[in-house]
């Protein structure tokens, strides 16, 4: 069965090799492959490769384009175990997971994305509707005021990572069990390892168990606690001000503090930089 995304790759090389061989300027060549779209086949997204090699995809259902990597292009065959894996690989492995019940009701599995180098990674509890059909997280309601958020403070969704702790949407969207959330950990786990952030940002009661385990919501918001040189910040979940509007102006007023916070666990690593033993020995032999 051939590939297509294999074969829009062959036609971008293409497109090069026209311009390697002088038939078109490094001007031509780029305007040409800008042009150039994928549709996939199976679900109705378009891709297109930017000149520089990155994939782009804008899902079926959405007017916006975002960073990301066909799953198609990443052979299952050859996956490593969860904690050898890349982010790539994960979205993969999400993507054909059959670890739990989930994965029957699904209509696409959401792995996360955003900024690989990310300071600030959002985890949230679990697709709803639209994410479910976009294969994107937050792209309902909750993602609007997501983004306004993240523009308020001088961030884009492309800033930061974003996460769930389940990555395919529970019947209804009722509360993840706990088999879910054990089923999809080891994905998570690996994926904060991989982005390595310095803030953390709790969307909701679920993430937020999984560092303030019992604790409530309404009390601890807005209250980091640090986890080694990282920073753990509870938040209310987006939603929480669509459902019930008197949380907005607070919900607001902690994404707020964001900055502060990611300025204060990048304190946190300089300090143990300057404390680093085998540091201070190299910098004595200069």
């Amino acid at each position: 069965m051939s590939n297509q995304f294999l074969e829009f790759q062959d036609q971008v090389e293409a497109v090069k090799r026209r311009c390697a061989n002088g038939e078109i300027t490094d001007t031509e060549r780029d305007d040409l492959i800008r042009q150039m779209r994928l549709e996939d086949e199976v679900w109705g997204d378009v891709w297109m490769l930017s000149p520089a090699g990155d994939w782009f995809r804008k899902a079926k259902g959405s007017d916006s384009w975002l960073g990301d990597y066909p799953v198609a292009l990443v052979d299952p065959a050859a996956l490593p175990p969860i904690p050898q894996m890349d982010l790539r690989q994960i979205a993969r492995a999400v993507h054909d997971c059959t670890r739990c019940p989930l994965h029957s009701e699904r209509t696409r599995a959401v792995p996360g994305e955003g900024n690989s180098k990310a300071d600030l990674m959002l985890i949230g509890e679990g697709p709803g509707f639209h994410e479910d059909r976009q294969a994107r997280p937050f792209v309902g309601a909750s993602g609007k005021f997501l983004d306004e958020l993240l523009g308020n403070i001088g961030y884009k969704r492309t800033d930061v990572f974003i996460a769930n702790v389940v990555k395919c949407r529970p019947p209804k969207n009722r509360d993840p069990q706990p088999e879910e959330l054990e089923a999809c950990q080891d994905y998570l786990d690996r994926q904060i390892e991989l982005v390595d952030p310095k803030v953390i940002v709790t969307l909701g009661r679920f993430s937020m168990y999984r560092y303030f385990p019992g604790a409530s919501i309404s009390k601890i918001h807005g209250q980091p606690k640090r986890v080694g040189n990282r920073l753990i910040v509870p938040m209310f979940h987006p939603a929480a001000a669509l459902h019930q509007p008197k949380w907005r102006p607070q919900i607001i007023e902690d994404f707020e503090k964001l900055p502060q916070f990611v300025a204060d666990a990048t304190s946190f690593t300089q300090a143990k930089d300057e404390l680093d033993p085998d540091s201070a020995e190299q910098l004595s032999l200069f």
